[in-house]
């Protein structure tokens, strides 16, 4: 059987630090998508990540249309990271919702790596027209609670809560981060902006995860008051980076979102 052709498409559109961010739109040629998804990246990754990217391309060549893009001062989206937080990241999926309401469809679906899992959760809770559409939520190897990105943040913590910026490292890469992150993750309560969600919900959690306990997969379905689903890809880390697991990881979403 012959696999179907992907295009990509380059776009950008406004953030919430009200620069351009820089995005991808793939989808099936010559074919009208049937729903539009928005899969958004984890912390201090991009649209590019292999775990982004596969997924994507994968749920084009389900028929859908799936924008990915890089959250403000990430990738090649502009903005500054230092000036970014839990709740810019949620407003940056409303800004990418609000641009494919107007030039294409509302998304149906929104799909989030880590970090940006526990943001599609939140965004999806908002008033936002642009998001009335959405009928389904998944979460691929997220914490519960934004909080639990500190475990990043090592020997930079103690200084940030004394109010000094510092930079903290992430897979061996610096990154600058002012105290109103620490402020931001830490009094952002997950519980209380979930309290209405009668969304379905699919938690996909990695076997063997070192950063995400597969407990927060249970937190997460405790949610919603709809349906609630969990999937373990056994065997795969974080970031799903092995093939077959990423290969697996795709079927199990493309099938419960066509369910």
């Amino acid at each position: 059987m012959t696999r179907p052709k992907i295009q990509t498409r380059s776009i950008s559109f406004t953030g919430s630090q009200g620069v351009p961010l820089s995005a991808r739109l793939d989808y099936q040629e010559n074919t009208a998508p049937d729903q539009y998804v928005i899969v958004s990246h984890c912390f201090t990754c991009t649209k590019q990540t292999l775990t982004t990217a596969r997924l994507s391309r994968a749920l084009a060549g389900a028929g859908m249309g799936v924008l990915r893009f890089d959250f403000s001062g990430l990738g090649e989206s502009e903005g500054e990271f230092a000036a970014s937080h839990f709740t810019s990241m949620v407003q940056d999926i409303v800004c990418a919702a609000d641009f494919l309401a107007e030039y294409y469809h509302r998304p149906s679906v929104l799909i989030g790596h880590s970090m940006g899992g526990t943001a599609s959760l939140a965004a999806s809770q908002l008033a936002s027209h642009s998001l009335a559409s959405v009928k389904a939520l998944v979460t691929l190897a997220s914490p519960a609670s934004p909080a639990h990105v500190l475990h990043h943040f090592g020997d930079a913590l103690p200084q940030l809560k004394r109010g000094d910026d510092a930079d903290i490292q992430v897979a061996g890469i610096s990154y600058p981060v002012r105290p109103s992150f620490i402020e931001d993750v830490e009094a952002y309560d997950m519980a209380e902006q979930m309290k209405n969600c009668e969304t379905p919900i699919l938690a996909v959690t990695a076997g063997n995860d070192e950063l995400v306990e597969t407990v927060a997969a249970q937190q997460i379905l405790a949610y919603t008051r709809g349906a609630a689903h969990q999937v373990t890809i056994e065997a795969a880390d974080h970031l799903f980076s092995d093939r077959r697991h990423a290969e697996q990881l795709a079927d199990e979403v493309i099938r419960w979102i066509k369910r």
